[in-house]
């Protein structure tokens, strides 16, 4: 009876730190980027990404 009582009550106490709301978001951008001056020409590829991690939690 000891044993099914301690493996019940660790259960329970596990149950909310197993409970967690992730979310993920963000954006990406990509372009190219052309420069016609005097001096010559240049071409750029550019590109940005973000991601973004929320984490909530139930304690």
């Amino acid at each position: 009876m000891k044993k099914v009582l301690f493996a019940t009550t660790a259960l329970v106490a596990t149950a909310g730190v197993a409970a967690a709301d992730v979310t993920f978001g963000g954006y990406g951008r990509f372009g190219i980027i052309y420069n016609d001056t005097a001096a010559g020409d240049s071409t750029d590829v550019t590109s940005r990404f973000r991601l973004q991690i929320e984490r909530n939690s139930r304690i």
